[in-house]
């Protein structure tokens, strides 16, 4: 049966309505923000705000200023001539009941650009396929979440990078090693051997500060690692400009639960109007117990940000640089990320070049899925095993043809 569009359009029509009601409210919520956010130029009165929440124990998960104005843009620097950019982005296959064996599969692809040389891109991929029971089942029993192979996804996308970051430390120029989405990564509860996994992306982030160490000390050059989150919908600077709209002694953590009138309201509001295209934010540090774990695990790892417009006039685009605390507190380091980063991003309009050919390198296609499920299926029966369907996927064999769900011609 298809879709009915005579019983959708009427309901269409209403959410426009309300779409563009909220978007006046959230505009004139935006002004108010603006207008506290421009008037925040007391870096020494911010942090003792921030102190204040911390000493009441408030619960602010906001963003405190590392130390710059947080009113300012910050324009785009001269790239440095010679940089290697490595790119690292991952796909899976979902472990599938219904298969003709249990498995899942998480793809890597790291794409190598060597700015300002006219040397040849480099493409990697590491495929790994999980199979044995104690990858594929919790602690209950149960088939693991498509959560926990995210999870396990992350991990192995941050160790690829380092291992490849690693192998080029005596490269003798500038390295940028961009990972797609936040580097600030922490682990849900329902994912089974959720510690060791952020103990394994942490050990990631260290072999990350040990190239850039190496990379030093053999040089001079940085390597700096950053995480790159598209079109974001955080509201860390909302929820600081919030925090100092309140009187001192309206600090309290039933205050801070929500961003009281700014409810609703993402920075990307407020950066638009701060930053034109090619213009960074101040840093800022989230305060969160995530990132008090990083920096538990020593100053250099606690994650800073900024936003950056990485559009063009009358087409803005924003993107959230995560940076680890060895590149942020470093100024000739950030001026080094803000500017290859637009570099990337002018390549592709918006988007760093080196990550979507990761992208490209690591998605598995269609096509690709079937493949492998038909040399699966060929394995078992040459080790004589019993390849049988669930009746939910013979089902969807009968209506599709068998050529699509993986049989082979015989």
């Amino acid at each position: 049966m298809t879709l009915e569009f005579d019983k959708v359009v009427p309901q269409v029509e209403r959410m426009g309505r309300a779409l563009a009601a909220r978007n006046i409210t959230l505009s004139e919520r935006g002004d108010y923000a603006w207008q506290i956010l421009d008037a925040m130029s007391d870096l020494e009165a911010i942090h003792a705000r921030i102190k204040l929440a911390r000493e009441r124990d408030a619960g602010f998960r906001g963003a405190a200023p590392l130390h710059e104005p947080v009113n300012r843009a910050y324009p785009r620097p001269k790239a440095p001539d010679l940089a290697t950019i490595l790119a690292a982005d991952g796909s899976q296959i979902y472990p599938n009941t219904h298969g003709a064996a249990l498995y899942y599969l998480t793809n890597v692809g790291v794409f190598v650009y060597h700015h300002g040389l006219d040397d040849l891109p480099e493409q990697i991929t590491e495929p790994v396929l999980s199979y044995t029971e104690t990858l594929l089942y919790d602690e209950r029993g149960q088939v693991i979440s498509n959560a926990a192979v995210n999870a396990r996804r992350t991990v192995h996308e941050i160790q690829t990078l380092a291992r490849e970051v690693w192998n080029r430390r005596t490269i003798g120029r500038p390295i940028l090693a961009i990972s797609d989405g936040p580097l600030l990564f922490w682990v849900g509860k329902d994912v089974p051997n959720g510690h060791r996994l952020q103990d394994d992306y942490l050990a990631a982030m260290v072999h990350l500060h040990d190239a850039h160490t190496a990379l030093y000390n053999d040089s001079g050059h940085s390597a700096s690692a950053i995480g790159y989150v598209d079109r974001p919908t955080s509201s860390f600077v909302v929820s600081l400009v919030y925090l100092m709209s309140l009187a001192p002694d309206d600090v309290r953590r039933a205050a801070l639960e929500t961003n009281g009138p700014l409810e609703g309201l993402t920075d990307q509001w407020l950066m638009f109007r701060l930053l034109r295209p090619g213009e960074r934010s101040a840093l800022f540090v989230q305060q969160s117990p995530q990132n008090k774990r990083y920096r538990d695990r020593g100053e250099s790892y606690e994650i800073v940000f900024f936003y950056l417009n990485v559009g063009q006039p009358q087409a803005y685009h924003l993107a959230r640089i995560e940076m680890p605390m060895w590149v942020a507190r470093d100024p000739a380091r950030v001026d080094q990320v803000h500017a290859l980063v637009m570099s990337q991003c002018e390549m592709m309009w918006r988007y760093p070049y080196a990550l979507t050919r990761a992208d490209e390198l690591a998605v598995v296609r269609n096509i690709e899925r079937t493949q492998l499920e038909q040399l699966i299926e060929i394995e078992l029966r040459k080790n004589e095993q019993i390849v049988e369907l669930s009746e939910k996927l013979e089902a969807k064999v009968v209506r599709h043809g068998r050529k699509r769900y993986g049989e082979r011609n015989r």
